[in-house]
């Protein structure tokens, strides 16, 4: 009579039992390396720490703004949100545990950290790390930020946790030397950005009123110069400045020695095969370029400033070189840009994969004269080819915030553009120079735009600047740093239109003659 509520006690019982038998691990891993925050640690006591393992630099948060309540949540948790958002904290219970010490720990194994004090501050300054003991030695390598020396914050608990993803670390002869001088670097590198891009964005500017064939050459020739400063690690102001002035005198030469389409179409498609080889190299080359990310929240890859100005290579030459060999060229370099921009084992920006797209399907179908239902199919099909792409992408490794978002449903995918239009409007209106810079640049982009649509020439010479218009519409949505956008997208488009229209540039800038005689096509037309 009594075996069932036996039965029924004895099976509660096993089920606790069971349970609580569970190790935390099932739950949560268990944390099998302390984590113990110095007070007062900085960057001269790496001599110290890297005598007892390996030491990198680390960045405490994401974003332009960090404090220490922001960065403890951070390393409690392993995730690190913007700081425009919710002030940067992120959410969900934390996955380690840490201490804080007035000095180094003499325990080993151990993960020792410096962190911001007090309240809300710049996020640019580096703080040390070290993983002691552990078989530990030379650098600190992360998967986050894919640049030996670097380490994220949420490096760190997946590193106490054992899990697969925590860091290593490999050899250097003098690893506290190597992170004090990538800290250099890294903040000179982010002085450079303004000063750099506004000089390229004025010298090729200044070739397409006067010589527009040249503007593109100047493209190719900064882009390149981009690349090498960042392959050989510099940052002084005036060697990148007098590179980027040098870069774009080159391609005048360039384009005085060279006719045709196919010279200056395999220029540009060469700018593609190189970036692409960089991140296949070492994806520190573009990194630490100039124009690469600044290491507090984009460590590699590509930057929404970079993107744009890779908009115009990508475009143009698939433009030129379709005139020479049809779609088969065309197609070549799309599939490059593609591979290069969207390719997540590069770090590429997945936002850029839709810029792309949209570049291409318009400048694809405007050459084939498409109109009505024959142009709603195109774009269509070139979101289907780029969704296939971004997915081939993911299911062979490949991730970005795209494919995360995407991965994770329809509600993450509107959280995650809600959560990207904030950021954009935080950044843009954060002080007056990049409100009044995007608002003025957008402006004068859509009067341009405007002109020439009402301009009466053939669709096909419209079609490379009409392009870079819907690129950059497109960019301002799924990106974050509009006036980067809105900036270099204006100068990309002046530059397409001057190429492209000849007549045009040469009524308004110069005599036809003398457009003619570096741009035949002018010639041709008015013949």
């Amino acid at each position: 009579m009594y075996l069932a509520p036996v039965s029924r006690l004895l099976l509660l019982a096993a089920l606790v039992a069971l349970v609580a038998g569970v190790p935390a691990g099932a739950a949560r891993e268990e944390q099998q390396i302390p984590i113990v925050v110095v007070s007062g640690l900085g960057l001269d006591d790496l001599g110290e720490l890297a005598s007892q393992g390996a030491v990198g630099i680390l960045v405490p948060a994401s974003g332009s703004k960090t404090s220490q309540e922001q960065a403890r949540a951070a390393l409690a948790r392993g995730v690190v949100k913007p700081s425009y958002l919710d002030g940067g904290l992120p959410g969900g219970p934390p996955r380690v545990s840490f201490e804080v010490a007035g000095s180094i720990p003499s325990t080993r194994p151990v993960i020792v950290v410096g962190l911001p004090a007090g309240g809300e501050q710049a996020n640019d300054r580096f703080y040390p790390v070290a993983v002691l003991g552990d078989g530990y030695h030379g650098l600190l390598t992360s998967p986050t930020t894919r640049l030996p020396g670097v380490v994220s914050i949420i490096d760190i608990a997946p590193t106490a946790l054992g899990e697969d993803d925590r860091l290593g670390s490999q050899a250097e002869p003098d690893a506290a030397a190597r992170a004090l001088a990538l800290d250099e670097l890294i903040r000179e590198k982010r002085d450079l950005v303004l000063a750099s891009s506004l000089l390229a964005a004025a010298l090729i500017l200044l070739l397409a009123f006067v010589l527009p064939r040249a503007a593109l050459f100047g493209y190719a020739t900064t882009l390149t110069a981009n690349l090498v400063l960042g392959a050989t690690e510099t940052s002084s102001l005036w060697i990148v400045l007098l590179a980027f002035v040098l870069a774009a005198a080159t391609a005048v030469p360039l384009a005085l020695g060279t006719r045709g389409d196919l010279a200056l179409g395999l220029a540009l498609a060469t700018v593609l095969v190189l970036y692409l080889v960089a991140f296949l190299a070492d994806s520190a080359w573009v990194a630490y370029s100039p124009w690469g990310p600044s290491q507090n929240g984009r460590f590699y890859g590509i930057t929404n400033l970079l993107e744009t100005m890779l908009l115009v290579p990508a475009l143009a030459g698939a433009a030129l070189l379709y005139r020479r060999a049809s779609w088969p060229a065309f197609a070549a370099v799309a599939l490059l840009a593609f591979v290069l921009i969207a390719g997540g084992r590069f770090g590429a920006d997945g936002g850029g994969a839709i810029v792309f797209a949209a570049g291409y399907a318009v400048l694809g179908s405007l050459l084939a004269g498409l109109r009505g239902r024959r142009l709603a199919l195109a774009a269509g099909a070139t979101v289907l080819v780029a969704g296939g792409l971004i997915a081939l992408d993911a299911a062979t490794g490949g991730s970005s915030h795209v494919t995360k978002a995407i991965g994770r449903g329809p509600e993450s995918l509107a959280t995650h553009f809600g959560e990207r239009v904030q950021v954009s409007w935080e950044r843009t209106t954060a002080s007056p120079a990049p409100a009044i810079a995007t608002a003025l640049s957008l402006a004068v982009l859509v009067v341009l735009v405007a002109r020439l649509l009402r301009l009466d020439v053939p669709v096909a010479e419209k079609a490379l600047p009409l392009s870079v218009a819907a690129a950059v519409a497109v960019s301002l949505v799924v990106n974050d740093t509009p006036n980067d956008v809105a900036v270099a997208g204006l100068v990309g488009y002046v530059v397409c239109e001057a190429v492209m229209l000849p007549a045009r540039c040469a009524a308004a800038f110069c005599s036809r003659s003398f457009s003619a005689f570096f741009w035949p096509v002018a010639e041709e037309r008015r013949t």
